[in-house]
């Protein structure tokens, strides 16, 4: 069974969560739960993805819900270090003309 694990910096701008481990069917409820519990649809969230080594199609759609979460509450969510085979299926599914992405 995989797992995420799962930190957070508040910084005045904007939020940063971190998260480590595989974004799948079994763990993206786990993502979807710790970013409703930050409270932060109304800023900017970024999710720090370097300590993710793999998406499926439950994460990227966890990713989306997110994401319109941010937009309709007038927030933005924003990806950062995104690893190469993260990035190699986010572009694969044309995902990347969804997400934001930020480097650092």
């Amino acid at each position: 069974m995989t797992e995420l694990t799962f930190s957070s910096d508040e910084q005045p701008e904007r939020t940063v969560l971190f998260v480590s481990g595989e974004i799948d069917m079994q763990t993206a409820p786990d993502l979807r739960a710790q970013v409703d519990d930050l409270d932060v649809a109304h800023r900017t969230l970024v999710l720090d993805l370097a300590g993710v080594g793999f998406v499926d199609s439950s994460g990227l759609g966890s990713l989306l819900g997110i994401k319109k979460q941010q937009d309709r509450a007038g927030g933005q969510l924003l990806l950062a270090r995104v690893p190469a085979p993260v990035a190699q299926i986010i572009e694969i599914t044309k995902m990347d003309r969804v997400f934001d992405r930020v480097e650092g």
